[in-house]
């Protein structure tokens, strides 16, 4: 009999969980950057081995203090992968200070049949360190019904914690063709990596007040042609993305023309385009035109 089922990894931001899902499936599906909340859906991802089917569901890291329709949608969809999921993969991280879930899904947590707990930046410190820093979690982690605490570190192999999952897989016939990868569209993830471009050469807090928004996506025999939006919150926020004489928004145009290129393995024709929407994380109506919408 064959095996199946949804799991979410789940955990604050910036825990690793989106490096996780990449090594997970051996695809890079999530957006990684340095900057805290870069995964903004629940990001699917399926592994398929001869007898078992993994999906993967990278979720938005938890705000603990939502400021805005933004951030209470992508805590929501947190709590519905989390309600959907067959296993929970809790992700912490040996870097960050040592906190217990919030409260909305930490009873989730402690009902949970299928809870693992994998720990990523232990590869950072030296032996000692790491075992006060595990200690500390391991506090943390003691009500929680948790079946395996997995090392899931870039440095160490993934294999232990896929055994581990596979273990607490329902019994199922594939949910997925074994050749999917993801459930999302291609649209999605050009916008990602448009967005990821944003983050990486954008400084401060403008990257969280900006969205990429694919606006055409045509493909032809020998090119794919693309369009998006840039949009931003405040007036002041457009030139800065634009940059002296265009020269930022022809750096970020170029990273992510050569990223998509790579990813879709076509040449690629980018036309990124700056627009102002004041205050759009507190507009649930634009919000849904950007494909944020409540669980």
């Amino acid at each position: 009999m064959t095996q199946a089922g949804f799991v979410a990894l789940v955990g604050t931001p910036n825990a690793g969980k989106s490096t996780l899902l990449n090594r997970l499936v051996g695809h890079p599906l999530a957006a990684i950057t340095p900057k805290p909340q870069t995964t903004r859906f629940a990001i699917p991802g399926i592994l398929t081995q001869p007898e078992r089917q993994f999906i993967f569901m990278d979720t938005p890291g938890w705000i603990s203090s939502p400021r805005n329709a933004w951030h209470r949608i992508l805590n929501q969809q947190t709590l519905a992968t989390l309600r959907k999921a067959d296993v929970l993969v809790w992700v912490i991280a040996l870097s960050q200070e040592p906190n217990p879930p919030p409260p909305e899904f930490a009873s989730l947590l402690q009902r949970s049949s299928a809870l693992i707990s994998a720990y990523t930046h232990a590869d950072l410190f030296p032996p000692p360190q790491q075992a006060i820093r595990l200690q500390k979690w391991k506090d943390i982690l003691r009500p929680y019904p948790y079946r395996s605490l997995i090392d899931s570190s870039l440095s160490q192999p993934i294999e232990p914690l896929l055994e581990a999952i596979a273990a607490l897989l329902p019994s199922s016939p594939f949910l997925y063709p074994p050749d999917e990868l993801t459930t999302l569209p291609v649209r999605f993830f050009v916008a990602e990596i448009i967005r990821r471009a944003l983050y990486e050469n954008l400084r401060e807090e403008l990257p969280y007040s900006s969205e990429a928004e694919i606006v055409s996506f045509k493909e032809e025999a020998e090119r794919i042609y693309i369009h998006a939006n840039l949009w931003v919150e405040k007036l002041s926020q457009k030139p800065i993305v634009i940059g002296k004489d265009g020269d930022m928004i022809k750096r970020i145009g170029t990273q992510a023309r050569k990223d998509i290129a790579a990813w879709l393995q076509k040449p690629i024709y980018l036309e990124l385009y700056v627009k102002v929407a004041p205050k759009w994380r507190q507009s649930r109506t634009f919000l849904r035109t950007l494909g944020y919408r409540n669980p």
